[in-house]
């Protein structure tokens, strides 16, 4: 069964040309190959102006549980690593969640039928708590769950992704957002993905952003949600 591939909020950006079909060639060839909605949230992510830069600098994504939005971020981070070297940093609310998401990221750059992407690694932790992976290029993806002193040890960051935002609060947020800054291709993003926040959720930070994009209609963000 294939489910819509369209959402029923869709909030973006103009843009000229994209990455994503390049994001998506990769997936296909070295993890998941993607389905349409998938590949259209990449377009918009890895979207460009006419001066080159990407036109997203924030993005949400509320989809519900195990529908493969999961699939979007390891796209992105792939891509991002293998391709632009960008630094990124991936946050989870919970310790378990951040870890599925380091194996699957893993799991692309060790698979054994592929050495030419192996070729790429400097080096991969698996310390608890120190999970990352280094590539040759300066790239790094690294992981971590949230807390107030969730931001600590990380540099130079372009590329935020706050997975399970739903759970996101302000004060987390503050505490990473001072490792943003600009990568080596002048590009920086902020990614938030979530579920539909629960009535008792403590987080704020995932229905605000959604409240700004749905009031400034997509300028610089862009609101995917499927509900």
């Amino acid at each position: 069964m294939i489910g819509s591939q369209e959402p029923r909020i869709k909030l973006e950006p103009e843009i000229i040309t994209s990455d994503g079909g390049d994001a998506a060639q990769l997936m296909a060839a070295y993890g998941n190959r993607l389905d349409t909605w998938q590949k259209n949230i990449i377009d918009c992510w890895l979207g460009r102006d006419v001066s080159g830069q990407y036109t997203v600098y924030s993005a949400g994504l509320s989809v519900p549980r195990q529908n493969g939005k999961n699939v979007c971020l390891e796209a992105r981070e792939f891509y991002g690593a293998v391709v632009n070297g960008e630094r990124i940093l991936h946050t989870a609310h919970q310790v378990k969640t951040g870890k599925k998401a380091f194996r699957r990221l893993v799991s692309m750059f060790t698979d054994k039928r592929h050495p030419e992407i192996m070729d790429l690694v400097k080096h991969i932790s698996y310390v608890n708590g120190e999970e990352r992976i280094e590539l040759n290029n300066g790239a790094s993806v690294e992981f971590a769950t949230r807390s107030k002193q969730s931001a600590r040890g990380f540099d130079a960051i372009s590329l935020v992704v706050y997975d399970e935002a739903q759970e996101l609060t302000d004060e987390q947020q503050e505490a990473i957002t001072a490792t943003l800054s600009a990568s080596n291709t002048g590009t920086r993003q902020i990614i938030y993905t979530g579920t539909p926040p629960y009535p008792t959720c403590l987080g704020t930070v995932f229905k605000r952003f959604r409240a700004n994009c749905l009031r400034d209609r997509g300028k610089h963000s862009a609101w995917f949600q499927w509900s």
